[in-house]
């Protein structure tokens, strides 16, 4: 998943919120240098990550772009499924997109967050303020131009997003659109019990181990 549903997924709480967020930026075990709660959104969008790539319909969605671009499915996969989040917002919350979008870059650069960003997923998060990113992912040309992107910045990524391979992943989107609601609801069950069985006022956060399980 992309940033748009693991900043949905995170809930209310904002330290797990800002954690879902790092997600993608802080490597390695968490050691307790934030707090707990901000640790813990971290540990949530990798159990995230690992039940997406795990479920059965995502594993269809992939089979169903072409052959030749099976290495890259995954990030095809975490676009698309952002957009048609996009698409559909209120049905997964009670806010708008742009009122989530507003409201979700406030909670996460308050000044006092500022020194549990690294260098780079600070610029990054104010950049996405700035351009309102998460709005934007309802665009109609997000996929293609999220895509084009990405193949600019990827070593050799150019050859998989291009003007000739664009039309080629177009096709598939509407299978991997219909598959979307119903992965979804199960990720949402997913999360749900996560946050439970990981609950910071009634038991330690767990170890990165214990995704596994």
């Amino acid at each position: 998943m992309n940033h748009l549903a693991h900043l949905l997924l995170s809930g209310n709480n904002d330290q797990r919120l800002l954690g879902g967020f790092l997600g993608d930026f802080v490597k390695g075990l968490q050691t307790g240098a934030r707090p707990p709660a901000i640790e813990q959104g971290i540990r949530l969008h990798r159990a995230i990550d690992a039940y997406t790539d795990q479920h059965p319909s995502v594993t269809a969605c992939r089979l169903a772009l072409p052959n030749d671009l099976r290495r890259v499915s995954g990030i095809v996969t975490d676009i698309a499924f952002d957009h048609f989040l996009a698409k559909t917002f209120t049905h997964y919350h009670p806010q708008s997109l742009q009122r989530f979008d507003q409201l979700a870059f406030e909670r996460l650069l308050k000044p006092e967050y500022f020194g549990f960003f690294p260098e780079q997923a600070l610029l990054t998060c104010q950049r996405m303020r700035n351009f309102k990113s998460l709005l934007r992912t309802q665009d109609e040309d997000f996929i293609d131009r999220s895509l084009i992107h990405i193949g600019r910045r990827l070593r050799g990524g150019e050859q998989f997003f291009n003007s000739e391979t664009l039309p080629r992943i177009t096709s598939a989107l509407p299978f991997i659109e219909a598959s979307f609601p119903e992965f979804f609801a199960c990720l949402q069950g997913f999360v749900d019990n996560w946050i439970t069985n990981h609950d910071l006022t009634t038991r330690a956060v767990t170890t990165d181990a214990e995704l596994k399980g």
